[in-house]
């Protein structure tokens, strides 16, 4: 694969977005879902985005660079931690997700400025997010942690994650949508000027 300096520099970008959400995420209240005090994360909104502004493969590239760096020993992971010991984490499979997230709202969007595609990409995107996720969470809690858990029983415990993450991507492809009608001139300008 090969990338320009471009793809290089934006893929660099979403990395840093979203080493950055965290310790945003840190300062931001939860908020309380049928009862449940649900933690901000912006990594599902941010995966969705970067898919659908980098393009599937660029957007997978910057969560696949956020992946590594958390398992290098950045602090880049929830909480402000990381390290290759993350691996056997529960919650480790949804930064998996992120990539297959990522690519699969990239694909969706497929660079169109539509409200209604772009927002169906951003939660569409949550769909192998959350199947990732859950699977390696029981996968950790059965043969790691010797605490066995239904799937069934782990996507019901979800249920108020998935409601905030639902209303963060639709907020997700709403900006987006924003932000290529509004870049949508300069880059035919620019394509316009380079003939």
């Amino acid at each position: 694969m090969r990338y320009s300096t471009r793809d290089i520099a934006t893929i660099g970008l979403f990395v840093a977005l979203s080493a950055t959400s965290v310790y945003i995420a840190r300062i931001v209240p939860p908020v309380m879902i049928f009862g449940v005090s649900v933690p901000i994360s912006f990594m599902p909104a941010i995966s969705a985005l970067s898919g659908i502004l980098l393009g599937p493969k660029n957007g997978a590239t910057a969560m696949f660079v956020y992946l590594i760096g958390g398992l290098i020993g950045l602090p880049i992971y929830a909480g402000g931690t990381g390290g290759p010991q993350y691996i056997f984490a529960p919650t480790f499979g949804f930064i998996i997700g992120f990539i297959v997230a990522a690519w699969l709202a990239g694909v969706i969007a497929a660079r169109t400025n539509r409200l209604t595609r772009l927002t169906a990409a951003a939660v569409l995107a949550l769909v192998p997010l959350y199947a990732i996720g859950i699977v390696y969470m029981a996968l950790i809690s059965d043969f790691y942690l010797r605490q066995p858990v239904s799937i069934g029983a782990l996507t019901i415990s979800m249920g108020p994650f998935m409601i905030k993450d639902v209303v963060e991507n639709i907020g997700a492809g709403a900006l987006a949508a924003a932000l290529m009608r509004r870049l949508a001139p300069e880059r035919d300008a620019s394509a316009s000027a380079g003939r």
